[in-house]
């Protein structure tokens, strides 16, 4: 059933949620802050209603192919202004968590604002509905030493350093607030003089708890620790909108491919058939400018002792075959390879380790920096098409994006490597975007000689010395137009 949004002046909601969801719950809450709401059965309807935003709470998380229908009018939301804000607090997904993460990806990149937490979800909602979007994530808290907001900032800040986390800033005064995109200040500290911006920054209210709210006044978010998270979700999916809809477009694929050693990828491609290893995968991503591990193959262990000097020791050793498992997948390695005794025995025993036949060649490269590991894949979804999908170790599960990635997209994914303790100095984030922006772009771009890439081992050094490919390979499209 539809209703229609009530005809009164203030901010307006259309909320969209299965038949036995928290609409009621979520109205009252909106109402109480001065929010209008009606209720709606298809998102589809409640973004025609035109209201300032979409609360939608889908009964499951959504497939590929209902992904794909509902971006339509998550796009047709974000560009009206008025986003659709979804809260995707579900089960933890098993096996099904790369195909979940690509479906919320997607809908993110049409313009939704994802929200796993419903308290965030509420908070977000009534932010936009309020508001509108912020400019950007940055948040600044702006409260008078003391005061409950300035305590709870203060608590917060404490609690993020522990976390490896960065706190939102806290101002004593309007006039001291450094750059940011929303401002937060105590509802009873705002006055008809209070400004609506500091700066570039929009001014939010904000209470300690929902009974502080009084009903007809000015939309207050409730909690700092919600309103913070809110204000920083919304921030970063107005960023991903001004970016434009989708995956990067066919003119960010050219602007690459200007930089293309394309004689270099040809000719490895040619020599291929249905898959190419680490090796041959590792050639046509340095066509492409991807950074990858110095390495050379060898047929005999004096050929291979010959390129460990020229490497420097260490180095590694590992099979030189497209049907050698990956490195993670248990793939054999032999690593700390300091003098030619030890590449004559690791010459043999990768050999034995991979079932092939005594002899067989082998991968000699250079041992790789230490560094943050990850794990990216270019894959085919059902109707989400071409998608990135990353492992990272300590991420709350697969992170993903549509391909060919977009840059703002890319520093969402590194946004989730961090260093391994606070001691540590940060990854180098900058060169892990450029990394999987262009390997995204690679395979796009030949979508029709790739079933997919899968770069196996990825690590991220500390800030200014780079990010590498480690191990990878890729399943091609058979000569015959068949994939495997």
């Amino acid at each position: 059933m539809v209703t229609r949004a009530r005809q009164a002046n203030g901010p307006k909601v259309s909320i969209v949620v299965r038949a036995d969801g928290p609409a009621a719950e979520l109205s009252r809450a909106l109402e109480a802050r001065g929010i209008h709401t009606s209720v709606t059965a298809e998102l589809s309807d409640a973004v025609a209603a035109g209201a300032g935003a979409t609360a939608f709470a889908p009964a499951e998380p959504p497939t590929p192919e209902r992904a794909a229908a509902l971006a339509i009018a998550c796009a047709r939301a974000a560009t009206d202004g008025a986003p659709v804000v979804m809260l995707a607090a579900f089960e933890p997904a098993g096996r099904d968590a790369g195909e979940r993460a690509a479906s919320l990806a997607y809908l993110r990149a049409h313009g939704a604002i994802i929200c796993p937490d419903p308290d965030v979800w509420l908070e977000a909602i009534a932010l936009v509905a309020g508001y509108g979007l912020p400019t950007g994530p940055r948040v600044a808290v702006v409260a008078p030493p003391g005061s409950w907001l300035a305590l709870s900032a203060t608590a917060l800040s404490a609690e993020h350093a522990t976390q490896s986390e960065r706190a939102a800033p806290l101002y004593r005064d309007a006039a001291s607030v450094g750059p940011t995109d929303t401002a937060l200040v105590d509802r009873s500290e705002v006055t008809r003089s209070t400004p609506g911006r500091v700066g570039n920054a929009r001014v939010v209210p904000v209470v300690g708890r929902a009974e502080s709210l009084v009903d007809g006044a000015q939309v207050a978010l409730v909690g700092l620790r919600g309103a913070i998270d809110a204000a920083t979700v919304s921030g970063r999916a107005a960023q991903r909108i001004e970016a434009g809809v989708g995956a990067a477009t066919p003119e960010d694929t050219a602007a690459l491919a200007a930089e293309v050693d394309v004689d270099r990828f040809e000719r490895q491609m040619a020599q291929l058939e249905d898959r190419a290893g680490d090796h041959e995968t590792k050639v046509m991503l340095k066509a492409w400018g991807v950074s990858i591990t110095r390495q050379a193959v060898a047929t005999t262990p004096s050929a291979a002792t010959r390129i460990a000097k020229r490497a420097g020791w260490p180095v590694e050793i590992k099979p030189w075959s497209a049907d050698v498992a990956a490195e993670p997948d248990g793939g054999p390695v032999e690593s700390e390879v300091y003098t030619a005794p030890d590449v004559r025995r690791s010459f043999a025993a990768v050999a034995k380790d991979a079932g092939l036949p005594p002899g067989a060649p082998v991968i000699v490269r250079e041992t790789p920096p230490s560094g943050r590991e990850l794990r990216a894949r270019v894959v085919r979804i059902g109707a989400l098409g071409w998608t990135v999908t990353v492992e990272i170790a300590g991420a709350p599960g697969p992170i993903a994006a549509p391909a060919p990635l977009r840059e703002i997209d890319a520093r969402e994914i590194a946004r989730f490597v961090e260093a391994t303790r606070t001691t540590d100095p940060e990854p180098d984030r900058d060169a892990l975007v450029s990394l999987l922006v262009r390997a995204s772009h690679m395979v796009v771009a030949h979508e029709d000689r790739f079933e997919s890439l899968d770069l196996a081992r990825v690590v991220v050094a500390p800030r200014g010395d780079g990010a590498v490919v480690v191990d990878a390979r890729a399943v091609l499209v058979a000569a015959d137009g068949d994939g495997e």
